[in-house]
């Protein structure tokens, strides 16, 4: 066989690899922030990838189908679970399809007993989203805000920082609320077991649409770097964003281009054979 029928049969064997794992869904979201595999998400069955927000480059996005049970799980991380008196960052974008006015696209709270943790929800388009830190009295709230929009079909850039004191969300580049709920009490109860949840929240909730570059910080991002984030993801040259954002110091930077390890594996394999085919 010639070196480049071999390159074509590998090449072939790869596509039909990688053609089927789209098929049945991913089953990984690495992790290509500073915490490494340990910090990988399991998606369950359902979730599959579709276009991501990031204009080049061939970005991917987790696409959710809104059931219960449908989400991605990255196992506690006490890294992405600081004390409350440490400041910390959650960012992602989301694409939202549907919504029931309760749906949380993010979140780390522990709803069992005296709650804890915190959770994104996505309330209606004109009402936005909400952010939410519980105080551990029930299911008392400690911090309780809400902007911005949330629009069907359309890609929302969320971010929350916390910095030990006082919790802020951004949609868009933009402060979207900065001003507690009167009735929250200020108090953030932090969790120390939670698990990092992708598009449901411990209890349920379950989210509809698209979530891509889902990332956290162990920092307080400033309004300034979550301004340019915004920009660079719709604007910047191709792995821009990525690398940008992996500057800036995220622990977890969930990513759905990665292929599979079969794939890679299968990919170097065909190398290799290739390269033995060239020097017989």
């Amino acid at each position: 066989m010639s070196a480049f029928n071999v390159w074509r049969a590998a090449v072939c064997l790869l596509i039909s690899v990688c053609g089927a794992a789209a098929a049945r869904g991913a089953t990984i979201s690495y992790n290509t922030g500073s915490l490494g595999p340990a910090a990988n998400g399991t998606n369950s069955d359902p979730v599959t990838t579709g276009p991501g927000v990031v204009d080049v480059g061939g970005d991917l996005a987790a696409v959710y189908n809104g059931a219960g049970g449908t989400n991605t799980i990255v196992p506690f991380q006490p890294t992405l679970n600081p004390p409350a008196a440490s400041p910390f960052a959650i960012e992602f974008w989301a694409r939202p399809t549907a919504s029931d006015n309760d749906d949380a696209p993010v979140s780390n709270r522990v709803a069992a007993g005296d709650r804890s943790g915190w959770v994104f929800f996505q309330r209606g388009a004109d009402t936005g989203w909400n952010f939410r830190m519980y105080n551990g009295v029930g299911g008392g709230l400690g911090w309780d805000l809400t902007g911005g929009t949330s629009t069907l079909d359309e890609w929302s850039h969320v971010v929350a920082t916390w910095n030990g004191t006082d919790a802020v969300l951004y949609v868009n580049g933009e402060l979207a609320d900065d001003s507690n709920d009167p009735a929250a009490t200020g108090v953030y109860n932090a969790s120390n077991a939670a698990n990092f949840i992708v598009a449901s929240s411990d209890t349920g909730s379950p989210y509809a649409g698209s979530v891509d570059e889902v990332a956290f910080y162990n920092t307080a991002l400033t309004p300034e770097q979550i301004r340019n984030h915004f920009t660079v993801a719709t604007t910047g040259a191709a792995g821009a964003y990525h690398s940008l954002v992996r500057s800036e110091g995220a622990l977890l930077q969930l990513s759905n281009n990665v292929p599979e390890p079969s794939a890679i594996a299968l990919l170097g394999a065909a190398a290799l054979l290739l390269r033995r085919r060239h020097f017989i």
